[in-house]
């Protein structure tokens, strides 16, 4: 990849309305991106220079290999090409209506569905037509998690992930003690988010049959690119067996993805990346932030393929956490594509 996982997916379902999925099914075609196309997220396009190592021992010239394929279908470059969007191009913004395939927009409006939240709903729907694993990714994906898991999902597990890294380049990013008095406030130990926020309440009620289990187990799954983030994490939930997470390297210092790619190799960081979603879209809830490309795959996943839409998912805050793009009922959240 040649950006992170979260954000290639995202290249793919990017929200306008010519971009890939959405581009092809208002001309009822199907995308293939061509091998040398600048903007293909699995490669470097023309300047991609390597074979992939992908799982099942087969070489490849594009990580799309760890995947199901799109089609069965060859690009032949004939036929229209995605050549980037108005925004790409420096030209006006687009309204999020404009970005859906024609076909959905009945089943939309007359669903009730926010207008606003349109574009999430169809980026959701095309990252989880994306993110298929192979027979062979997930084989070697169970034997990643049989390697490098510590503890055990088991019972009701409040999942979060903690994007720390190189991410403060580009948004707001927030302590462990933030993301702490979230978990404790929905594990019932911590009032500390029902004092900052008068709605706290309200935002708990949908999922009150769920909370007694996620109270009773106590237990949290925590991914993290941050190595300080688990060892903070090890001394709050310090009870045996109530922090599961990744036994696998973490760089210190903080570091473009691209050069931790470089350090770790890229094959182990697309596995662990796929093994840290799988165990997230296991999770009974989620705690993470929408600025993250990454957070935003997950609950896309979370929400569609694993079948997680009544289950509760917020964004860490400071001072009231904020609900994903199914239970916000049209408010605003970050991920404002």
């Amino acid at each position: 990849f040649r950006s992170g996982m979260g954000s290639n997916i995202h290249i793919s379902a990017d929200p306008c309305p010519h971009a890939v999925l959405a581009f092809a099914l208002d001309k009822g075609s199907i995308y293939l991106w061509p091998k040398d196309d600048w903007a293909n997220p699995w490669t470097r396009g023309k300047q991609k220079g390597s074979t992939v190592e992908c799982p099942g021992g087969i070489k490849a010239t594009s990580y799309e290999c760890y995947l199901k394929p799109v089609s069965s279908c060859t690009p032949t470059g004939k036929g229209p090409r995605f050549i980037g969007v108005k925004r790409d191009r420096g030209k006006e913004e687009l309204r999020g209506t404009e970005v859906v395939p024609r076909v959905f927009k009945e089943l939309l409006r007359c669903s009730r569905y926010p207008k606003n939240y349109w574009i999430k709903w169809w980026r959701a729907q095309t990252a989880a037509f994306l993110v298929r694993p192979s027979s062979s990714t997930l084989d070697e994906l169970q034997s990643l998690r049989k390697e490098s898991l510590v503890g055990e999902m088991q019972d009701e597990v409040l999942g979060s992930y903690v994007r720390h890294g190189d991410k403060y380049y580009e948004a707001k990013e927030y302590e462990f003690k933030d993301y702490m008095h979230i978990y404790s406030w929905i594990l019932g130990s911590d009032a500390e988010v029902e004092r900052r926020c008068p709605d706290s309440s309200r935002m708990l009620a949908p999922f009150k049959k769920q909370l007694p289990r996620l109270r009773a187990a106590q237990r949290l799954y925590l991914g993290s690119d941050d190595p300080a983030v688990l060892e903070e994490a090890s001394r709050s939930f310090s009870c045996s067996g109530c922090l599961v997470y990744m036994n696998v390297s973490r760089l210190s210092k903080r570091r473009p993805l691209m050069e931790v790619q470089k350090l770790l190799g890229a094959r182990q960081m697309v596995m662990e990346s796929l093994l840290n979603l799988q165990l997230l879209m296991e999770s009974d809830a989620f705690i993470c932030t929408w600025t993250s490309n990454w957070c935003r795959l997950v609950d896309e996943m979370r929400m569609t393929v694993a079948l997680k839409a009544s289950h509760l998912s917020l964004e860490v805050n400071k001072r009231c956490p904020r609900f994903n793009w199914v239970h916000g009922g049209g408010a605003e959240t970050p991920d404002y594509r």
